[in-house]
């Protein structure tokens, strides 16, 4: 192998070039050197190459006494990162690397030795094709049903040509209604292409998502034998995924024609596709196996020179192979082990609540807008679906873009910047702590080894293999403005300069919102029952919000000091503790069964209540909520409701203080678990809206779930509570529109309460203290 060439090109000023050619043009045409320079003759002055490299020889005559090896070549326009010239007594070697370059290339090549007068030789290669994949036109489709009539919400149309339009804003939808299976999709492809990948892109607007393939087929035919398809590759996405799919053809098909999808199973029963697209491979594709060891490209190939690194297209990989080469490469957060995660929505129908996080795989890298992300994948499992989520908080926890990835190269530009996460969620029923065997090897089988060559590294916090001491480093080197850190079952993503000016223990941090997490999957019952989420709460800061919120997948807090303090400073947590609990419990409010019209802000609020308890703080019921010559919340709610016979959902009223209607509520745990020490009374009772149908509101209104709680804790305490549920306003007839996040009928009639009161006396349950709206935590003595 040639040594590499030490190169001076850098001293070739103008001047000095300018005179360089002055000579070249008084030479002779038969390229002899002047009398007494005649020290090296070439068979030609320029050197022409296509772009796929190679070596030529030129034959030389070299004057008697001149060394060959103390012959200098100098290049000009960066040549000596792909060009190489060797000479010896007879010839003169050039050597020129494959170009990815889709434009020529040239260099002007000076052969210098002592005093004499320079030789010039001219070395070219030619424009290389596209190393980009080629997109095969679609011309025309067919599909079981489409929608003719109806139009998105910016009035385009929702045909199937929508589906190959190259426009991802626009979508293709089935005939409104659901659909029968099997559903099919099959598209024409123009010319003759050989089919190496399709790329699937659910919609992407702001609307309900529905249509997104989860369980289908997919068959491909030739220009040859039309009518006759193979399968292609068959799929199990999981409901409700909307992150695009690429599908790399095992076998490419050649001379494509049909494409055919047969689609069995899809969110809600409806067909929608934003873009189908297919692709066939360049023929001048980087081979990486031709300078990295390894798929994964972690290692460089024996004997690969710094040339051969210059010629990598990708210039994540070239910078990579130049750290490999030069031993300078730190590999920490860039390659890591991806574990996968049951999809979140799964639990959340189970449970009935919103769904937990899907941001369990942090990265510890980030992105910046229009900077190229180069992301090598390993072997993926059957049916992988493995996207790379990147998310910029300064426009909103919405404000992120999901990349599909497949199994080996990926390069991305993305249209946002922020954190990076890997999503490789699955419906296995995989669980959030992998404490036993089986569960570590149920794990193993879906992890997925990824490296992301020379992205920017800004770290994360494991508390499962972090200490503090590592936390202190990390957080001194991150250099992008958000972290993740994560707990057992908690996930904490905040403004690094908040931590650094709180100085935070984070250890201490996690355990408070891992506590706080645990406490009220307790409260629900999912501790009980086997039904924790295998998800954490994602808990996160929100540039945009206006206030605290909670959504699926997150609850997120608006970046402010007084936000920063509970999880920056674990100390003030405590008194602080009422946002995160009331944000979080909206996320673990079983619906509609704890969760009808007017609740939303109210049962949520147990959760805060309990976690106070464990805390050891004073009731918010029974120390705040002083008005006028009421103490607390507690004489307030007993005044303004029981005493003033309200009805309990306080029909017409605005501005509604939701603690005064979270006292019943409240009163029952006080009775039945404090009291009676019926500890899993409101376990059972999520319990129990979990596994029985929800009732049907569609006719009767929401009314029916009050009157239906009425009669389930009264089923479950083994007790008559008419008379509490009276005197807190649950057995009033009401007739009324609530606001609750969206105007909602709400009627309760004396018929029905009536009905209610009859089926309870009916099975003779002991009646309950006549006053038990009283109890508080002050008097529980009163009611044993």
């Amino acid at each position: 192998m040639i040594p590499d060439t030490i190169f001076i090109n850098e001293i070739m000023k103008p001047k000095f070039l300018l005179y360089i050619l002055m000579l070249l043009f008084i030479s002779c045409s038969n390229h002899e050197i002047e009398e007494g320079n005649q020290w090296l003759e070439l068979s030609s002055p320029s050197v022409s190459f296509d772009y796929l490299g190679g070596t030529h020889i030129l034959s030389a005559k070299i004057a008697s006494g001149v060394l060959p090896k103390s012959i200098t070549p100098c290049f000009s326009e960066d040549g000596d990162k792909w060009c190489t010239v060797s000479i010896n007594e007879s010839a003169v070697t050039i050597k020129v690397e494959h170009s990815y370059i889709e434009k020529d290339r040239s260099t002007q090549v000076t052969l210098t030795y002592d005093d004499k007068s320079p030789i010039i030789l001219s070395v070219s290669q030619s424009a290389a094709p596209s190393a980009d994949d080629t997109k095969i036109k679609v011309v025309n489709a067919t599909a079981t049903s489409e929608e003719v009539s109806g139009k998105d919400a910016d009035g385009s149309p929702l045909t199937l040509p929508m589906s190959y339009d190259g426009n991802v804003k626009t979508y293709y939808n089935s005939k409104f209604g659901k659909v029968n299976y099997p559903f099919t999709i099959t598209y024409e492809l123009d010319g003759v292409h050989t089919l190496n990948k399709i790329i699937y892109v659910p919609r992407t607007d702001a609307g309900n998502k529905w249509g997104s393939f989860d369980k289908f087929t997919v068959e491909g035919s030739t220009k040859e034998n039309p009518t006759t398809f193979i399968t292609l590759g068959e799929y199990s996405r999981g409901d409700n995924v909307q992150e695009p799919l690429e599908m790399s053809m095992s076998q490419p098909l050649k001379n494509a024609k049909y494409v055919r999808f047969t689609i069995h199973k899809a969110y809600q029963d409806r067909i929608s596709c934003a873009e189908m697209e297919f692709y066939e491979a360049s023929k001048n594709s980087f081979d990486i196996t031709s300078i990295f060891k390894d798929p994964l490209c972690t290692c460089l190939k024996e004997g690969v020179t710094r040339k051969q690194i210059y010629q990598i297209p990708d210039s994540n990989l070239l910078q990579l192979g130049l750290a490999l080469l030069d031993n300078t490469y730190d590999s920490s957060y860039r390659h890591a082990y991806f574990r996968p995660y049951q999809n979140p929505s799964i639990m959340a129908k189970a449970n009935k609540m919103s769904k937990y996080s899907m941001r369990d795989g942090v990265t510890g890298l980030y992105a910046t807008a229009g900077k190229p992300l180069t992301v090598m994948v390993g072997s993926l499992y059957k049916n992988a679906a493995i996207s790379l989520l990147i998310q910029d908080l300064n426009g909103g926890y919405n404000n992120y873009k999901v990349y599909a990835l497949q199994e080996g190269y990926n390069k991305i530009i993305p249209s946002v910047g922020g954190l990076i996460y890997v999503l490789n969620y699955t419906e296995d029923a995989v669980p959030l702590l992998l404490k036993t065997s089986e569960s570590k090897k149920l794990a193993s089988q879906k992890t997925v080894e990824i490296h992301f060559p020379m992205a920017p590294v800004n770290g994360y916090f494991d508390i499962s293999k972090n200490s503090e001491a590592d936390w202190s480093d990390i957080l001194k080197k991150a250099t992008y403005q958000d972290i993740d850190v994560l707990g057992e079952y908690s996930h904490l993503t905040w403004r690094v300069s908040d931590f650094r000016k709180n100085n935070t223990n984070i250890i201490r941090t996690l355990k408070n919102l891992d506590d706080l997490v645990y406490k009220e999957e307790d409260w629900t019952g999912l501790v009980k029952y086997n039904k924790m989420f295998p998800n954490r709460m994602h808990i996160c800061i929100d540039y945009k919000a206006k206030s605290p919120n909670s959504s699926d997948y997150r609850v997120v807090f608006n970046a402010s000091d007084y936000y920063a303090q509970p999880f920056c400073d674990p100390d003030a947590f405590p008194s602080r503790c009422w946002g995160p609990a009331h944000e979080i419990g909206h996320s673990n409010q079983v619906r509609p069964g704890m969760k009808w019209a007017g609740m939303t802000e109210v049962t949520n609020n147990l959760m805060c209540l309990w976690e106070q308890e464990f805390l050891g703080r004073p009731c918010k019921l029974l120390v705040d909520g002083a008005k006028d010559s009421y103490k607390n919340f507690y004489e307030r709610a007993i005044n303004y409701i029981v005493l003033g016979k309200r009805a309990h959902c306080l029909p017409g009223e605005s501005n509604i203080i939701r603690e005064l209607q979270l006292v019943p509520f409240w009163q029952l745990k006080l009775y039945l678990v404090d009291v009676l020490g019926k500890k899993d009374f409101y376990r059972d009772l999520y319990e129990h809206y979990r596994m029985t149908p929800d009732l049907d509101t569609s006719s009767k209104t929401q009314g029916i779930l009050q009157l239906d709680f009425v009669r389930q804790v009264c089923d479950l305490a083994k007790m008559n509570l008419i008379e509490f549920f009276k005197a807190w306003g649950f057995l009033t007839p009401v007739n009324t529109t609530l606001n609750d996040y969206g105007s909602k009928k709400f009627v309760i009639t004396q018929k029905d309460i009536d009905a209610l009161e009859l089926e309870i006396q009916s099975k003779k349950y002991p009646k309950a203290p006549s006053e038990l709206w009283k109890i508080t935590e002050n008097n529980l003595a009163d009611f044993h």
